[in-house]
């Protein structure tokens, strides 16, 4: 847990406040926010797990919802707390700084966003059952996680990107939906995600740095032409939506 809590850390301390909402077309968050979308009509009570400085969970705060984030980085937590103020959203949003699934709050939510975490836990079924026990009667989860078949990683030029980001293990979209519904849910939608260009930009220490400046058309140029690259070559990222069963 050490180990964990100092790689989150370092992932976060050069983060700084944000200084507007992001929109539908953010380059970071726009496939995560097409897959919410359909559901937020029907939603109220959002648990983000693995929240980092809060980015998605302003979006869905400003769109009338109450959001619970659950980090274990001190120093995201803070910043993200700071921002909640600047953007007057502070009375829609709690962020918590914790260690999931060691400690989860204990309030019953229609939705809970399982965003890039899943590959970091030692015990996923286990952590599956614990985000299922806070769920409402069919309540809402999604989970999003780095592919199995991704170009880079079937190259094996991730292997060194994987250890140093704490990611335990990768999934294929048939294992992933076994292992949703042997623990509680039924899959409703599952997608893959993310082509070899978008992944090689955001798993790049140089061109990493760039991912920012990627806004409006060119965020939409360059998505539009990574989609073309997941057919030819396979996706990068996977996600599923699941329905909690009775």
């Amino acid at each position: 847990m050490k180990k964990d809590l100092a790689l989150y850390q370092a992932f976060h301390q050069d983060r700084r406040l944000q200084k507007r909402i992001i929109n539908e077309n953010d380059f970071t968050y726009r496939h995560l926010i097409r897959i919410l979308k359909p559901y937020l009509p029907k939603v109220k009570k959002i648990l983000d797990i693995g929240s980092g400085v809060g980015t998605i969970d302003f979006y869905l705060a400003s769109k009338g919802k109450e959001v619970t984030g659950i980090e274990i980085s001190k120093s995201a937590v803070e910043l993200a707390r700071k921002n909640a103020e600047l953007f007057n959203l502070n009375k829609k949003i709690t962020f918590i700084n914790a260690a999931f699934p060691s400690k989860i709050p204990t309030k019953n939510y229609d939705l809970v966003i399982f965003s890039e975490v899943i590959e970091h836990l030692e015990d996923d079924a286990k952590a599956l059952r614990d985000i299922r026990s806070v769920l409402k009667p069919n309540g809402l989860l999604v989970i999003t996680t780095p592919s199995l078949n991704a170009p880079l990683y079937r190259l094996g030029l991730l292997n060194r990107f994987d250890k140093e980001v704490g990611h335990l293990r990768r999934y294929t979209l048939s294992n992933l939906i076994s292992l949703v519904e042997n623990n509680g849910y039924k899959v409703i939608q599952s997608g893959r995600h993310e082509g070899v260009l978008r992944n090689f930009l955001f798993t790049s220490k140089i061109l990493g740095q760039s991912v920012r400046f990627i806004r409006g058309h060119l965020s939409n140029l360059v998505t539009t032409l990574d989609s073309y690259t997941i057919p030819m070559f396979g996706e990068s990222n996977i996600s599923i939506v699941a329905v909690k069963t009775s």
